[in-house]
């Protein structure tokens, strides 16, 4: 299995430091370069704001508060997945292929990105890690000293 998640929610200062001025410069600016607001344009910024938003918190936020921000994150990636699969399958003109052109949306690749993403990221949202069992590192960090040998 990948370390992605381990990388990036880990606590690493220098994720921390590389990533935080484009995630701030991007929330900031985003909003500058809408030429029309309409409504999906606000709902698509929103949804962008939001995602900025919670990693820089779940970066820079003390542990608990810090970890809650990183599963809103997972939660919110895991919604986007699955508007995005009820769009292209009940929505949107295109059929439902087995093979397709590699640029075209399709019900097929909203399904794989939903499988590969999006339930991954509800994995996350609910349990607070990728792996299906905590590892022994996590189990350590949970168990509550008792004075006991």
């Amino acid at each position: 299995m990948s370390g992605f998640g381990k990388t990036l929610f880990g606590g690493s200062p220098f994720i921390r430091w590389a990533l935080s001025p484009f995630l701030l410069l991007f929330a900031v600016v985003m909003p500058l370069l809408v030429d029309k607001w309409t409504g999906k344009s606000a709902v698509a910024l929103g949804g962008l704001e939001f995602f900025c938003l919670a990693l820089l918190a779940g970066f820079w936020l003390p542990g608990r508060l810090g970890r809650f921000c990183f599963r809103c994150l997972g939660g919110g990636v895991f919604v986007a997945s699955v508007a995005y699969l009820i769009f292209e399958f009940f929505f949107s003109e295109t059929p439902l292929r087995l093979v397709e052109d590699r640029g075209q949306h399709s019900p097929r690749k909203a399904l794989t990105g939903f499988v590969i993403v999006g339930l991954p990221s509800l994995w996350y949202a609910i349990f607070g890690r990728f792996a299906w069992r905590e590892s022994h590192r996590e189990t350590e960090t949970l168990k509550v000293d008792d004075g006991t040998p």
